[in-house]
């Protein structure tokens, strides 16, 4: 057999938007032998083997898809809709071991951006920004490592001869392997947030990153209303993108100090209510 292609489903975990290009992911599988998924809970080997082999039985269609009632709690990519995909493929599924360095960091990560919300609810919007960078550059570090390790597993795969792959890894990642050809596919070019924030980080002058910092640390509040609505959430946050990015600097520290000047369980609907009254967006954008 020649050299294993590995075809990256480069696109963001909402579940709406992964159902959406469902019939085009499926026009792949005539092409590949293995399916390869991202995991991101680190296991114990015993552990892993048992969860590979369930998938490997639901691949096999000696068992059928589950009903996962939590995913009606997450708005990611579900369980339900990944079982319905692997279902009665006859493909050898895999599982990403994630190391645990990864898993660490991305706590860091979490941790990072609680204490960045903390501040923003404190007003302390300098030291806000600071934090909301010491996330992101945690994330960057995470995702990066992350996409070593995965390059390595897909070379390994690709080793033992058993045929090209689809890879189910979202658009953050860039794994590089060095034994496979990598074709990645995208349905359309959505913002890759992860990747702007690197460039930022790691291109943009200090008073440049300063801007863009403190243009970012509101994000979640704006995108948040529309999130907990039933939007996709990629689709969310591009849209606060593009309000947040029309407002003067000026003007958005009056955004925020109006959503801070309620309670936090209100921050959502202020936002949209500032935005609304300062004619950012309209009715019939709500």
């Amino acid at each position: 057999m020649g050299q294993a292609t590995v075809y990256h489903i480069a696109i963001p975990h909402q579940d709406e938007i992964w159902r959406g290009y469902l019939p085009e992911i499926e026009k792949f599988l005539p092409e590949v032998e293995i399916v390869f998924m991202e995991f991101t809970t680190p296991l114990e080997d015993r552990e892993r083997e048992r969860i590979e082999w369930y998938f490997n039985e639901l691949a096999q269609g000696k068992v059928l898809p589950r009903f996962h009632p939590q995913d009606f709690l997450r708005p990611i990519l579900s369980w339900t809709t990944l079982e319905e995909f692997i279902y009665n493929t006859n493909k050898e599924v895999f599982l990403e071991k994630i190391p645990q360095l990864a898993v660490e960091i991305y706590e860091r990560h979490c941790a990072a951006l609680r204490c960045k919300a903390d501040l923003f609810f404190e007003r302390k919007y300098e030291e806000a920004c600071r934090k909301y960078r010491e996330a992101m550059e945690l994330q960057m570090e995470e995702i990066e490592l992350r996409d070593e390790e995965i390059s390595k597993q897909l070379d390994e795969l690709a080793d033992r001869g058993r045929g090209n792959i689809l890879l189910l890894l979202g658009e953050d990642h860039s794994p590089l392997p060095k034994r496979a050809k990598l074709v990645r596919w995208e349905p359309r070019a959505y913002r890759n947030l992860a990747r702007e924030m690197t460039d930022a980080v790691r291109e943009l002058s200090e008073e440049e990153l300063g801007d863009f910092l403190f243009r970012r640390i509101g994000l979640f509040w704006v995108e948040g209303y529309w999130e907990e609505s039933g939007e996709p959430g990629i689709e969310a946050i591009e849209r606060a993108i593009r309000i947040l990015d029309s407002i003067p600097v000026s003007q958005l520290k009056e955004l925020y100090d109006f959503i801070t000047g309620g309670k936090r369980a209100d921050a959502f609907f202020r936002a949209i209510l500032w935005l609304k009254r300062a004619g950012f967006i309209k009715e019939e954008e709500i």
